[in-house]
């Protein structure tokens, strides 16, 4: 305990560390004259807009191309007709009926 007193009393008063007389005044001209050159990449941030409005005009384009072609695929009478068609087949399989008492049921009205 008598040794943490010690070290408070002896390093918090006074700051160990100094700075030269007028370090900082040019500091920032000294860090600036040593960073190496940058090369201007205004052709390349210029361009960038315009790739961004390219590939959203194909992601557009490549979406509308697929939701038309699903359209004209299938139009909504050979998709119910598929549908009621898939119904009845399993329909038949589960009262297991075949062609002959389908044609018995209708002949018989």
């Amino acid at each position: 305990m008598n040794e943490e007193k010690y070290l408070e009393e002896r390093l918090t008063k006074r700051n160990p560390f100094q700075v030269p007389e007028g370090y900082f005044d040019s500091f920032a001209e000294q860090v600036m004259t040593q960073l190496p050159e940058r090369q201007q990449k205004v052709h390349r941030v210029q361009l960038r807009p315009w790739m961004y409005a390219a590939a959203c005009l194909a992601i557009a384009v490549f979406c509308v191309g697929v939701y038309f072609s699903r359209i004209s695929t299938e139009t909504p009478e050979t998709s119910q007709m598929a549908v009621t068609e898939s119904y009845m087949d399993a329909a038949a399989d589960y009262a297991m009926i075949d062609n002959s008492d389908i044609y018995a049921c209708l002949s018989d009205n």
